[in-house]
């Protein structure tokens, strides 16, 4: 029988009746009517109106009773059935899911902070005392901080669980759906924010991992379903973007940097190769590489932490964002790059979307051109020294008080740029010496002493190291001498050379030739302005034509790619087509093919692995092609074989080695055994004595110092027998007093014992009294309900007693009709047996009468009228009537009776036997039964069951075997079926 169907709105009604009980049975209830209505099949044809208050409501009981999957459910069947009419109704009851949640982790954490608020505080006990027992079970078993722990692992840990629960179904109910998606990116949003103020790293991971990304991936997957995720959209775009950004800020405040990184390669495939993206988002981009490539992080971090700067600055001019310190950090960033060359990494030259990687050399050069004037004047003082005119003697000293009056913003790049100031310093001595001592180096940074920057000895020399690891520098370092010794490239030019084109630059700037005159200079200086005027005129005209064919030959180009391109998809189109239907064919082969080769596969393998788990084969089955059983049986005996016989060979060349070395010990050892023999008696002898002495004096020593502590400690043992009197004084009367109070206590504690257990026993007397008095009201009513039962029994008993007799009484009934209806049946056989008896002899006579016509020995003579009124004929030459003869239904043998009872009183003979009976009447209980009359043309018709021949007798059938004579005209046969 199918449940009884319940109105939703019915069962809100009753489930909150329930919850207003307040038990947890009443709760539990309203939980089981609720999810009644989630799993009935009308639930999808109920109005939204009527489902929204009952999914808030089952929400609300899911929170309750902590039924994380029922909610999941729920808010599944509420989706299919909602989604389609009302996406605000969803989005509504998600947001209700997500509170409820967030408001059963607030209270948790209330009530965790009340009790451990109401912890007691430890008690604090003076070191100066004694140690009491009391006070080490105190300490033992008192720890406030493990009580903290297992307050917040009960109440805080299970609704933090809950929660995060609550955020990640919330997100898999509304992933993949276009009117679903800012409820989605609302409730990623409210989910960091969750991760980031508990601190949860792991959620935060499985939650970036397992569920935007993969969401992510099947939105594009899934992209051609009905309202699926279109990433084309820049409003759905931007959205995203927004989520991953602020993805990316949690990771970096959590400190997570790989998952950092991820984020930032979400961000880039989003964005990659797309043209509307917004400049503010694009620099919010490159704001976050600039986070995750740290400055001091080395070559490789640095050079990209600088591209991340400079794009920034390039999108955040676009957008107007740009603030007073991005300039500096641009060209900070730049100088902070180590010296020397980077490893390409295109993975992240692709994150930063640039053509290629970038280098310290281009990127100081494009911040210069850019951001030098922009800059404060500090900053350009440092570019100068560093780039444009790095004196090695001066140079510290004019950057110690530059860096002293950075402001902070610019304070993380002075790791990195002494890195690079050092590098550039030691570079520059390394063009002019071979070997420079680290003392100098010392005194050409010690203007450094007092900044960021001082320099001591080991950590010059630790710099030193590095650089010449990183191959910024080619030099070697002795320890001993305290010098630097620079290792000259042989592949650079002649030095000598060097230095003459440095003297010769040096003699051309202190003493620089003289000019003619000042006319002939300016005459000089006009034409070739004129003539640069005209270049760039020329230029400029060859660059508009240019642009102007250029222009032509884009247009003519663009439409004959347009044409080109439509015939293209047609072609390809066909091409696809077919190439599917050749594929999809081919694919059916192949995986019919791949199938019975993994089988082979699988079967082969399987063998192996079974002879390889015993220990039978050592071979690497990975490697060996088309392995089948026969070859794995014969690799096992080869293998078996090979091993046996290896191991055979070794037993036989390690006994030999043994047996040869242990005869070539004992042959060397035996002429030496005598001598070792009389070398051992002579040292144990030299050795006891020198023990024996030993021994002696360590024992006059040691009862020489024990003599001296035994007198020492004779003259303070007064003292000690004083202070131990004292002592125990002492702590007899604390003990009297510890056992005083502790017997009063006892008695306190006796006393209320006492009463406790009166006041128990007293109310035990009174329930026992109460439950007497309730087992005798029960016995009463037991013992009423029995009596009643037992008179309700015996009127039962009687009425069936009755039912009985009645049923037998119809039963005698019934066999006295039957017994009266069988002597009935009875009679009527025996007079149908007399009536077959004077049918046969009625045929007999006709028989005989035939036969004596035949032979002509007699002569037919017609009836006398008076003989055929006498025998009931209606007239001269019609046939007698028949009488019919209905036979009471019953077996063979009463049919056969009844034909052979209507035969004979259809006899052709015009006379008629005189002991010729009437024809029988019906009997009383059959039905009534229709005259056959004769057929009118006085022709004959054949019996029931006979066969029809004109001029001849008819042949009985099972009526009773009789022949029946042939009919005359006129005659007629009763009982036919023709």
């Amino acid at each position: 029988m199918p449940p009884i169907y319940v109105k939703p709105e019915n069962a809100l009604k009753r489930s909150e009746e329930l919850l207003a009980l307040g038990t947890p049975q009443s709760q539990q209830q309203a939980f089981e009517n609720l999810v009644e209505v989630f799993q009935s099949k009308r639930f999808k044809h109920t109005p939204i109106n009527v489902l929204e208050p009952i999914a808030i409501k089952f929400i609300d009981l899911c929170v309750l009773l902590n039924r994380k999957a029922h909610a999941r459910a729920a808010l599944v069947v509420y989706k299919n059935a909602a989604q389609t009419t009302s996406v605000a109704s969803i989005e509504k009851v998600l947001n209700h899911f997500i509170a409820q949640a967030e408001e059963r982790l607030s209270v948790a954490s209330e009530q965790a902070k009340t009790e451990v608020a109401a912890l007691a505080d430890a008690p604090v006990v003076d070191d100066d005392l004694p140690l009491q027992p009391a006070s080490i079970l105190l300490d033992t078993f008192v720890d406030s901080a493990g009580d903290r722990e297992r307050i917040e692992r009960r109440l805080i840990a299970p609704a933090q669980k809950f929660c995060w629960d609550a955020y990640d179904i919330s997100l898999d109910i509304a992933k993949s759906n276009d009117r679903l998606e800012i409820i989605y990116q609302s409730i990623a949003h409210r989910a960091f924010n969750f991760c980031k103020v508990h601190q949860r790293k792991t959620d935060f991971r499985r939650l970036c991992e397992q569920r935007l990304r993969k969401d992510l991936a099947n939105a594009a997957k899934y992209g051609h379903q009905q309202h699926a995720i279109n990433l084309s959209d820049p409003e759905t775009l931007s959205r995203f973007l927004d989520t991953r950004f602020l993805q990316l800020e949690t990771a970096v405040e959590l400190e997570l940097w790989q998952e950092a990184f991820r984020s930032v390669e979400d961000v880039h495939g989003l964005v990659a190769g797309r043209k509307h993206t917004k400049p503010a988002m694009m620099a919010n981009y490159y704001e976050k590489l600039t986070q995750i490539f740290k400055a001091e992080g080395g070559k490789q971090t640095a050079v990209f932490h600088a591209a991340a700067w400079a794009r920034y600055f390039q999108h955040a001019e676009r957008a107007g964002i740009v603030n007073d310190k991005a300039s500096g950090c641009v060209l900070l960033s730049a100088l902070a790059v180590p010296l020397g060359e980077v490893e390409s990494k295109q993975r992240l030259v692709a994150l930063l979307n640039l053509p290629k990687m970038p280098t310290r050399e281009a990127l100081v050069h494009d911040a210069a051109a850019k951001h030098l004037k922009r800059v404060p004047a500090d900053l350009r003082q440092i570019y100068h020294i560093l780039e444009a005119d790095f004196q090695p003697t001066t140079a510290c000293k004019v950057l110690a008080p530059l860096i002293t009056s950075l402001s902070a913003d610019y304070q993380p790049y002075l790791p990195a740029l002494r890195e690079v100031v050092l590098s550039r310093l030691v570079q520059e001595l390394a063009q002019v010496y071979d070997t420079v001592t680290l003392s100098h180096i010392l005194n050409l940074v010690k203007p450094f002493d007092n900044t960021p920057w001082a320099t001591d000895m080991s950590s010059l020399e630790k710099f030193l190291m590095t650089a010449c690891q990183r191959g910024d520098i080619n030099a070697s370092v002795d320890h001993v001498a305290q010098t630097i010794t620079f290792v000259s490239n042989t592949a650079e030019p002649n030095r000598l050379s060097n230095l003459a084109i440095c003297l010769y630059n040096t003699i051309q700037y202190l003493n620089p030739a003289p000019v003619a005159s000042r006319a002939d200079a300016f005459a000089a200086a006009i034409a070739q302005a004129e003539e640069e005027r005209k270049a760039v005129a020329h230029r400029r005209q060859i660059v508009t034509k240019r642009r102007e064919l250029m222009e032509e030959a884009n247009l003519r180009r663009q439409k004959e790619e347009s044409t080109a391109l439509a015939e293209k998809l047609k072609a390809k189109a066909e091409e696809d087509a077919r190439r599917a239907k050749e594929a999809a064919k081919q694919a059916e082969i192949d995986r019919v093919r791949k199938q019975i080769n993994e089988t082979k596969e699988a079967e082969a393998k399987q063998l192996a692995a079974s002879l390889a788990a015993k220990g039978a084969l050592k071979v690497d089955i990975s490697n060996i092609q088309d392995l089948d059983s026969s070859k794995l049986v014969a690799m096992q005996v080869e293998q078996l074989a090979k091993e046996k016989k290896e191991f055979a060979e070794r037993l036989r060349i390690v006994g030999k080695r043994v047996d040869h070395l242990e005869r070539a010990f004992r042959k060397e050892e035996r002429p030496l055994l005598v001598q070792d023999y009389e070398r051992q008696k002579t040292e144990d002898k030299v050795t006891h004595e020198r023990s024996n002495v030993q021994a002696r004096e360590q024992a006059i020593a040691h009862q020489k110092a024990v003599l001296e502590m035994k007198n020492r400690l004779g003259r303070m043992m007064p003292d000690y027998l004083s202070a131990r009197e004292k002592v125990q004084s002492q702590r007899e009367e604390e003990f009297r007093l510890s056992r005083e109070k502790a017997r009063r206590k006892i008695e306190e504690e006796k006393e209320k014992l006492k009463a406790a257990v009166i006041e128990r026993r007293k109310k035990d007397k009174e329930r026992r009294d109460r439950e007497e008095a309730e087992a005798l009201e029960r016995e009463q009513q037991e013992r009423e309900e029995a009596e009643q039962r037992a008179a309700e029994e015996a009127a039962r008993e009687e009425e069936e007693a009755r039912a009985a007799a009645e049923i037998e009484a119809r039963k005698a009934e019934a066999a006295e009709r039957a017994r009266k209806l069988k002597e009935e049946r009875d009679a009527e056989r025996a007079k149908l047996d007399e009536i077959a008896r004077k049918q046969r002899e009625r045929e007999e006579e006709a028989e005989r009468r035939r036969l004596e016509r035949s032979s002509g020995t007699g002569a037919y003579r017609r009836p006398e009228p008076a003989a055929a009124a006498a025998a009931g004929s209606p007239g001269a030459g019609t046939p007698p009537a028949i009488a019919p003869t209905v036979v009471k239904a019953g077996g063979w043998r009463e049919r056969a009776a009844a034909k052979a009872a209507g035969g004979a009183g259809e006899s052709p003979s015009s006379t008629p036997a005189p002991s010729s009976p009437a024809p029988a009447r019906a009997s009383p209980q059959s039905p009534a039964a229709t005259p056959a009359a004769a057929p009118p043309n006085g022709e004959a018709v054949p019996e029931r069951g006979g066969v029809y021949r004109r001029g001849m007798g008819v042949r009985g059938g099972r009526g009773g075997g009789a022949n029946t004579p042939p009919s005359t005209r006129g005659g007629a046969t009763g009982g036919s079926r023709w």
